[in-house]
């Protein structure tokens, strides 16, 4: 949030006039937005009066013939509503609204300054266009966890707009094949696409899992392996044991893998306690020299 703030004010400062406050109460530039030169007008939207219109329009002029800082106050107030609700057309794309609604105004920003009062048309088409193409570029560049292709990332995006207007038209959610038809693609590239719309977001380790436990989803992430650490050890002992008489390894085995106790194991094998343990200690004194360097 801060970053984008920043990118804002840099937009500002290139222009240069001062900077604009988007601090906020939580970040809510929705409601606060300034500039630190002068108050703030009150925001009408699109639904702007013949005066307003005209009072727009002077500024416009005012602005691009003196970069006058009141004047671009005044129309970038007049225009945040049309930024934002542009910015909500993209709000169940996975992005945070208040990062969506920082890009449109960089788009009403950039549309401010390449504006031509001359041509006598009004700044809303053109900032139309203006805050939708950087809205688009902002997700194309910038909204994915993983950037797929620069081919399947635009066809998801027609997809994804070709969804919108079939779901629109219809009143129900369009199948592949008439999403496919639409923009002409064939369906495996749209199948493609629409897989590839997985990479944008992951989901974060302290969310609910989707199976209604309440369990999150850190919680089901694997935990450290400690037969890892006996890898080696088993690798190394493997030729080794292989070495010794059959016996011997069956007692091992029962010991030190099966856990048995030492009178068990004589039970098994038909001898005493005593002698179980010499077996024992006599093996294990026989992988010892073996694992030793000089008797390899």
């Amino acid at each position: 949030m801060h970053r984008r703030a920043t990118a804002i004010n840099a937009e500002i400062r290139g222009h240069g006039q001062s900077e604009i406050d988007l601090s906020g109460q939580g970040g809510a530039i929705a409601s606060k937005l300034w500039l630190v030169a002068t108050p703030a007008a009150a925001t009408t939207g699109c639904d702007e009066t013949t005066d307003r219109r005209r009072q727009v329009r002077q500024a416009l002029v005012a602005y691009h013939e003196s970069r006058d800082g009141a004047a671009l106050n005044f129309i970038v107030n007049s225009y945040q509503g049309l930024a934002y609700s542009l910015a909500s057309r993209f709000a169940q794309r996975g992005e945070d609204v208040e990062d969506l609604n920082q890009v449109a105004l960089i788009g009403l920003l950039k549309a401010i300054e390449r504006f031509d009062p001359a041509r006598g048309t009004e700044l809303t088409t053109f900032a139309t266009a203006t805050i939708l193409g950087e809205l688009k570029r902002h997700l194309r560049d910038r909204g994915w966890w993983v950037r797929p292709p620069r081919r399947v990332h635009d066809l998801y995006i027609s997809t994804q707009q070709a969804i919108d207007d079939l779901t629109q038209r219809h009143g129900r959610s369009p199948t592949v094949a008439e999403v496919a038809h639409y923009i002409g693609s064939p369906v495996e590239e749209v199948v493609e696409a629409l897989d590839a719309g997985g990479l944008r977001n992951s989901a974060p380790l302290d969310t609910i899992g989707s199976s209604g436990d309440d369990v999150y989803v850190s919680r089901k992430l694997g935990v450290k392996d400690s037969g890892m650490a006996e890898v080696e050890g088993r690798l190394l002992l493997s030729p080794l044991l292989a070495r010794l008489p059959e016996r011997d390894r069956l007692i091992i085995n029962l010991r030190f893998v099966a856990g048995w106790s030492q009178t068990q194991i004589g039970s098994l094998v038909g001898a005493s306690q005593m002698q179980v343990s010499r077996m024992l200690a006599r093996s294990l004194a026989q992988l010892r020299s073996w694992s030793e360097p000089e008797s390899q």
